[in-house]
């Protein structure tokens, strides 16, 4: 988790522009003859995924799953609410008795993946301190709802933008895929782990199932927001847009409270940053983390909230366009102007274009230049305040100068660094 401290420290005004300018993409209107569209009873969408196969699509709402065909036809439904919860009850009823009163409470779908590997829908709710159901591809029939376990319950927190996952493992190097899992978590960090890496296996109810992909004494796969930070800022939280993996990496959009300006502000206004999280795909205990700051400007207007993000392989002309192959990847995100209202944000927006191959190089150059010690290490919800680089030639003696504190995570980057695993620069 150490690691993590080394992302990007940038001016408080300055934005990091990837490209010299915004690419805007019109898309022309279809004919009415050539519109499909689909309109839910009684109900209200919430997150949405497209099997990459057979096109078929699957729709999280509240209360409800839905499945798609292509043509955006209902094929399947599948009711996941209301339930009988209290959000202050933890352990859920389900599990143990609940001194507060039960109610008829919405299951909001919070995050909805299709994991290939196990041919089944990964739908996680609002109810029950965010627990996930397994559906059927085919027919949405639940295989299980684990929800006995601490390990099952990935955030309380309501809001249904908030989190984001990522199913890795396909033709990778373990036998069961790998859930990435990013979460607000409503100020309970004691709770769920902000960032997290938990086991897929085949059977829905065994007791490894979410379980962390590792765990010691010491380091997990998984980021808690210090309760430091949330003394110092109560309002601070982690909101999760989009998740995606590309080549050897997983990739979080994220929205975060910005404690510099918030702190700076005398009215006690919140101000929010949108950051771009990267880790390696098999790094299981979370060295390789790294943030950056992602932003656009129009007109000399600033655009800092982050609405939606959708990463795919670019077209001919634009690959040309941007002097990229046929395998690199770019990043389309939807930015709202300014960076107030996180909840509320402005009708204005813009579509912003990064490619993959300009943010890695600029978080490797970041990483670099700390250590050549410019700039700070820039993670103060973390490390609970700002630590200036400083020139090393040695990884150990970096983190015995700054995390003096942690010593006893000291050893395991000493294994790491001798057994040339470079963090944050490369994947292995």
């Amino acid at each position: 988790m150490l690691p993590s401290s080394l992302s990007s420290p940038l001016p408080l005004l300055l934005l990091l522009f990837l490209l010299p300018s915004l690419l805007f993409l019109p898309v022309p209107p279809s004919p009415p003859s050539g519109r499909a569209e689909y309109r839910p009873p009684d109900t209200s969408f919430t997150h949405l995924a497209v099997h990459r196969r057979t096109g078929e699509v699957f729709v999280g709402a509240v209360n409800r799953v839905v499945k798609l065909s292509a043509a955006l036809l209902e094929l399947k439904s599948h009711v996941t609410g209301p339930v009988e919860d209290n959000a202050r009850c933890y352990p859920p009823p389900s599990v143990r008795a609940c001194a507060h009163r039960l109610e008829s409470t919405d299951n909001v779908n919070k995050l909805l993946l299709v994991d290939y590997t196990g041919s089944r829908l990964v739908a996680c709710g609002s109810i029950w301190q965010g627990v996930c159901q397994f559906l059927r591809l085919d027919d949405l029939f639940k295989l299980g709802e684990p929800h006995h376990r601490k390990e099952h319950y990935l955030s309380g927190a309501k809001e249904p933008d908030g989190m984001a996952g990522v199913v890795v493992g396909e033709d990778d190097w373990t036998a069961d895929s790998r859930l990435f899992i990013g979460a607000a978590i409503d100020g309970k960090s004691e709770y769920f782990p902000t960032l997290s890496s938990r086991k897929l296996v085949a059977d829905e109810e065994n007791n490894d199932m979410f379980s962390l992909v590792y765990q010691d004494e010491f380091v997990s796969s998984q980021i808690k927001i210090p309760s430091d930070t949330l003394s110092t800022y109560p309002a601070f939280d982690i909101y999760y847009v989009y998740g995606f993996s590309s080549r050897t990496y997983v990739y979080f959009l994220t929205l975060q409270l910005d404690t510099q300006l918030t702190q700076m502000e005398a009215g006690g206004e919140k101000f929010f940053t949108s950051k771009i999280v990267r880790m390696c795909s098999n790094d299981t205990e979370f060295y390789s983390y790294v943030e950056f700051p992602l932003g656009c400007t129009k007109d000399g207007v600033e655009y800092r909230l982050v609405q939606a993000a959708y990463r795919q392989k670019p077209g001919q002309r634009l690959a040309q366009a941007l002097g990229l192959g046929p395998d690199d990847d770019v990043l389309f995100v939807v930015f709202s102007q300014g960076q107030k209202n996180r909840s509320n944000p402005p009708r204005e927006t813009v579509l912003c274009l990064f490619t993959l191959h300009d943010i890695n190089l600029a978080m490797r150059e970041r990483i670099s230049s700390c250590y050549r010690g410019e700039g700070h290490l820039t993670l103060p919800w973390l490390l609970n305040k700002e630590l200036r680089c400083i020139h090393t030639v040695s990884l150990q003696t970096h983190f015995e100068q700054h995390f003096s504190k942690w010593r006893l995570f000291i050893f395991k980057w000493k294994h790491r660094f001798n057994h040339g695993a470079c963090m944050n620069l490369s994947c292995h």
